[in-house]
């Protein structure tokens, strides 16, 4: 898993260049950002997460 949150790889095109690692984060989503509202399986993934 790469070290920086999900939030800012998006911003960096993370999720057109490696959608199959993307795709990981997004399954089982049980969190979600209160900044901009992406969702991973893990709160350490997002910035600002909240349980869903």
């Amino acid at each position: 898993m790469p070290a920086k949150k999900l939030c800012s790889l998006v911003k960096n095109g993370f999720h057109k260049e490696d959608t199959k690692a993307y795709k990981e984060f997004l399954r089982d989503a049980k969190y979600m950002c209160k900044k901009c509202g992406r969702a991973a399986a893990k709160a350490k993934c997002l910035c600002k997460s909240s349980k869903i």
